[in-house]
């Protein structure tokens, strides 16, 4: 292969390569024959919502309320919205993917049915026939499934006093100040605005929090006009399995460190102020938990895997870093067995998150949240503390690298049927602006459950909300046995006193990412969070290749896979592949087109395309919780492939990476779930073994969609290209792509990296 010290290609597209977007047009879709039933059938939903909201329009006639419009699986695309049908009744959010919420007047509903009645157009035509039901939103629907089976259990008392309620935004001003108001008005009215509090998080996220009596006044308060849903803030507390030490000695004098400039800050129970191994590089501290509740074994642990865990675990890398660290002490201690035990609730979580985060985020720009709810397993909707941690990393332009938890009973591999949903990753795993980590196995034996590599037996898996895939990435974090016994397979880490002990766990996974992480953004000579991302994520898919591509189904247990150990592997090329990064922004109205894309000619061989391509696509599209699963609101699709003119001389396009498939006969909900559209995460691979019979030329091509009602004046994108030689006959790939970007017009500049500038001088 040779040695990696070639630099990485930015490449920047030519003028010419900025093309205008061509638009769509054409008829209107009907899904079913439009007759006097239909419409006579929508006219009695829309009467029926005007029935069920009698009550609150004779208070008030200019009252908003919500109603439920459920689509056909066939029309859920933004082009099928029934937007012309709902101008009086305007569409303001949704839920599941073929649910779309609108905002009810009395006189909104009215002038609908008349125009349903008398003035119909084809385009309101259209939308009646993509429409499967409108309805109210009803009270029960609004108490969330775990309030309610608490309450079938008696358990109901535990969350009576930290009860969370969300509501419906208007997108109206006038309108949410209506509601708001009703709402406060009549939850004093029932006894319960001594106690009530209000959370605000940013424009888009409000918690009203109050204590109630019993299960009866939950029913009270789903009624009241203007509620989305009523649901208990979530407890935290750190519990450490008990340690086996391994070692009482930490021998690191014959190890050559570099001290970093990166600083990461570890939300969790603490760093041990005993442990001189690692409280040297704590680099300030917050705490939230009173010392008689601290107990810093699992927080000691985190730190020490970041710092030391290749050294520990006898793991090949390459640099040691050392990095300084901001203690958070956030989780009390949940072990009897350590001291005395408390908890944190979700509310008071969130807010030590933003206090510590806004406070240090010009200096501490990577954090490490190894910490889930157990009983909040990913259901296909974002989690309240995953939009949170969201808002957080954009607001502050951090990133949060988190644990997609741990799952009991344990898990085959392969994985048994019967298990269904029930070890999917939990909150705030879901986060779709954090890196999130699973688990693989480092060590097996004879009772270990699994083998070396494959998917820990406690790793939680994917997918995340609305098919997006988490983990993102694996790493270490350990084996065990059917009775959880790790001596052995687990991961070595260190306890409060400096010993050497074993654990296993997603929360051990995660920090061995953010070393990683943490040492690409450290060699970017500028720092870049999503440059960082993309990078560390290629690496990923390069390095996991045959995991990926032998088994479909690995990627929800695995994501894109393991990064390499080295970064050097990372952020550099050898002479027998190149890579390419175009960092960009996309403009709305318009998408980027390179033709004569050069193609190495050493990977031609009997008129055929050989060789092997990687290609990764990361950006950070608007969010917005209000539209559910339709959360992330822009989409950008890339494609690599070949063209060739037809006969009136226009290039036919066919896509190679990734394969083109025939998606025209395929409704929305496939391209979202098997064809990662609205993923803000993308990464390919294709081994071209048997070749690709040559034509005119390469083409690549990124475009832009945004979701309906979302305007996205640019979005800005990370991709990364890696053409390598697959004949074995190590060709310089890179110095003839080099060479042929240069003839083409194309500006390429290095990826500057501290070691290389440094080398300069």
């Amino acid at each position: 292969m040779g040695d990696r010290n070639l630099p990485i290609k930015m490449v920047i597209p030519r003028g010419e390569d900025i093309k205008k977007n061509i638009s769509g047009g054409g008829d209107r879709k009907f899904f079913c024959e439009v007759t006097e039933e239909l419409k006579f059938n929508i006219v009695e939903k829309f009467e029926n919502c005007l029935s069920y909201y009698k009550d609150v329009f004779d208070l008030n006639d200019k009252m908003p309320t919500v109603g439920k419009i459920k689509v056909k699986s066939e029309a859920i695309a933004k082009s099928h919205k029934p937007s012309g049908l709902c101008k009086k009744c305007p569409i303001i959010g949704g839920n599941e993917l073929n649910e779309i919420y609108i905002k009810l007047t009395k006189k909104g509903i009215e002038s609908t049915i008349e125009t349903i009645k008398t003035s119909i157009t084809k385009e309101i035509e259209s939308n009646l026939t993509a429409i499967e039901t409108i309805e109210p939103v009803t009270n029960e629907e609004k108490i969330s499934k775990d309030i309610i089976n608490l309450n079938n259990i008696n358990k109901f008392d535990t969350v009576k006093n930290k009860i969370k309620i969300t509501t419906f935004d208007f997108e109206n001003e006038f309108d949410n100040n209506l509601i708001d108001n009703h709402i406060r008005s009549e939850l004093t009215r029932i006894g319960l605005g001594s106690n009530m509090k209000t959370l605000i998080f940013g424009s888009n996220i409000k918690y009203i929090k109050v204590e109630v009596q019993s299960f009866e006044e939950i029913i009270q308060v789903a009624n009241i006009n203007g509620i989305k849903s009523i649901d208990f803030f979530q407890q935290y507390t750190s519990v450490q399995d008990e340690n086996t030490i391994i070692d009482h000695v930490f021998d690191k004098d014959d190890i050559d460190e570099v001290v970093s400039d990166v600083v990461i800050g570890i939300i969790d129970s603490g760093i041990s102020k005993e442990n001189s191994h690692i409280e040297q590089w704590v680099y300030g501290r917050e705490v939230f938990v009173p010392e008689p509740y601290q107990n810093p074994s699992h927080g000691t642990f985190v730190a020490s895997t970041i710092q030391y865990g290749n050294i520990l675990n006898e793991i090949d890398g390459d640099v040691n870093k050392r990095y300084r660290f901001l203690d958070v002490i956030a989780i009390p201690n949940g072990d009897e067995n350590f001291g005395l035990t408390d908890t944190i609730s979700e509310d008071e979580l969130m807010y030590i998150i933003e206090q510590v985060v806004g406070k240090h985020h010009n200096k501490v720009k990577i954090w490490n949240l190894s910490l889930g709810i157990p009983n909040k397993v990913c259901d296909g909707s974002m989690s309240d503390l995953a939009v949170f941690c969201d808002y957080i990393q954009d607001k502050y332009n951090v990133q949060f690298i988190i644990s997609s938890g741990n799952f009991l009973p344990l898990r085959n591999w392969p994985p048994e049927d019967h298990i269904g949903d029930h070890d999917r990753i939990i909150s705030p795993a879901d986060s779709v602006r954090a890196i999130t980590v699973g688990s693989i196995a480092y060590k097996s034996d004879t009772n270990s459950i699994v083998k070396v590599n494959e998917p820990s037996p406690f790793s939680r898996r994917g997918p995340g909300a609305n098919f997006i895939v988490k983990p993102d990435l694996v790493d270490y974090g350990g084996n065990c046995t059917s009775s959880l016994d790790c001596c052995g397979v687990g991961m070595k880490g260190m306890d409060i006193k400096g010993n050497l002990v074993e654990q296993i766990g997603t929360s051990y996974s995660a920090p061995r990412i953010v070393n990683k992480y943490a040492s690409i953004v450290d060699e970017l000579s500028t720092e870049d969070l999503l440059l960082s991302k993309a990078m560390i994520i290629h690496s990923a898919r390069i390095n996991s290749k045959n995991v990926l591509d032998i088994n479909d189904e690995s990627i929800k247990y695995v994501g894109f896979g393991m990064p390499s150990n080295k970064h050097d592997e990372i952020l550099m090329c050898s002479e027998n592949e190149i890579t390419l990064v175009f960092k960009q922004k996309i403009v709305n109205g318009s998408h980027l087109e390179l033709m004569d894309f050069p193609y190495p000619p050493s990977l031609i061989n009997n008129n055929k395309y050989m060789g092997e391509i990687y290609m990764t696509l990361v950006y950070n599209p608007p969010l917005d919780i209000n539209y559910g699963k339709e959360y992330c609101r822009s989409n950008i699709d890339v494609s690599f492939g070949t063209y060739k003119y037809d006969i009136t001389g226009k290039p036919d396009f066919k896509g190679q990476v990734p394969l083109e498939k025939n998606w025209e006969d395929k409704h929305e909900y496939s391209q979202v779930e098997n064809g990662f559209k609205w993923s803000p995460v993308k990464s390919y691979h294709r081994n071209i073994s048997n070749g690709i019979k040559v034509t005119n030329g390469w083409k690549l091509k990124v475009s832009m969609t945004s979701r309906y009602n979302t305007p996205v004046p640019s979005q800005e994108f990370v991709l990364i290209v890696t053409i390598k030689d697959n004949t074995g006959k190590n060709y310089d790939i890179y110095s003839e792509v080099v060479s042929e970007l240069r003839n083409q017009g194309f500006i390429t500049n290095d990826l500057e990296i501290r070691q290389r500038v440094r080398q300069s001088y």
